[in-house]
């Protein structure tokens, strides 16, 4: 396991190679001219040519890449071009915002999906499996974008009520937090959670089919024992590859949210940032979302050795 586990982690650098050149590379073929805007905006340069000299963006793209890189291996992630602050400092205050928020979405996304799809193969074809089904396939298909409108628009038209624009800090209000972050994460908790709830009833109806399943029945186990104890961890295997999967969505997804609900955490501060071209930002927002999605599929593939021996022998 050890072996496989330093294997993973050598993986991950080719890709994140592969990131740092794409995401450097975007910033500089966008259309727009951060130095022209900076100049517009600020001023604090005679000429346009003496701001890019500043900047560092007179020099030949792989100068400017590799001086990006070495830095960054330094641990200097550099420092915002408009607000002059470290890019360490804003995401460390934007990164637990963001991570609170996609936590709650997918522990919303696993009762909802996990739960029910469960439920739902154990009661085929009875009202409550229809009725998850077809909850799944509504869930599926509206976008989070229009539902978070329609859920800030209509309390706000009809009942007056309207999601705070300030942060709540958790440890000095952690009820007010929670009621600040449970509609947002529920809304993309939901939509997280239709496609889990879709795998875990057909992996659950194929398991269930099984014949130690039918022995099981046939020694008088109960049902609970039955679920519990033979089917689910069986079944959860494939599910765990679409929660590593909902798990990145998630990440993605709270850019959409964070923006429509003034959550102050590195979905926003990216939309920001690609609107003021200010490109050292982005480049490291990026990157450490890219790293966040790398560590989730790390810890998804652990997670199969836990469930079924077999993979944790066969990676010795």
């Amino acid at each position: 396991m050890r072996t496989y586990l330093v294997q993973r982690l050598l993986m991950m650098v080719p890709t994140l190679f592969l990131v740092s050149v794409l995401v450097f590379s975007i910033m500089r073929v966008i259309p727009g001219d951060v130095v022209s805007l900076m100049f517009e905006d600020l001023g604090y340069a005679d000429s346009i040519e003496q701001m890019q000299a500043k900047l560092g963006l007179n020099l030949p793209f792989y100068e400017q890449y590799a001086r990006w890189v070495g830095e960054l291996l330094r641990g200097n992630f550099g420092e915002s071009l408009w607000t002059q602050r470290t890019v360490a400092s804003q995401i460390a205050q934007r990164l637990p915002v963001t991570l609170q928020l996609s936590l709650w979405a997918i522990m919303i996304a696993i009762v909802l999906g996990g739960v029910i799809g469960v439920v739902a193969a154990v009661r085929q074809d009875t009202a409550t499996d229809m009725v998850s089904r077809s909850g799944a396939v509504v869930f599926l298909s509206m976008p989070t974008f229009w539902l978070g409108t329609l859920v800030i628009v209509f309390p706000s038209k009809y009942l007056g009520w309207s999601p705070s624009v300030t942060l709540i800090p958790f440890f000095e209000d952690p009820l007010g937090n929670a009621i600040q972050f449970i509609v947002p994460a529920a809304i993309l908790g939901s939509h997280l959670g239709a496609p889990i709830m879709r795998m875990s009833r057909a992996m659950m109806l194929e398991v269930l089919r099984q014949d130690y399943i039918r022995t099981a029945w046939s020694k008088g186990m109960s049902e609970p024992h039955i679920i519990m104890r033979h089917a689910v961890r069986n079944a959860m295997i494939p599910v765990v590859t679409i929660l590593g999967i909902q798990m990145a969505q998630a990440f993605g997804g709270s850019v959409i949210m964070e923006t429509l609900f003034q959550l102050p955490g590195m979905g926003s501060l990216l939309i920001e940032t690609v609107r003021r071209r200010d490109f050292p930002m982005f480049q490291s927002l990026v990157l450490v979302l890219a790293i966040l999605v790398m560590v989730v599929n790390l810890l998804v593939d652990l997670t199969y050795s836990w469930l079924d021996p077999r993979i944790r022998t066969e990676a010795k």
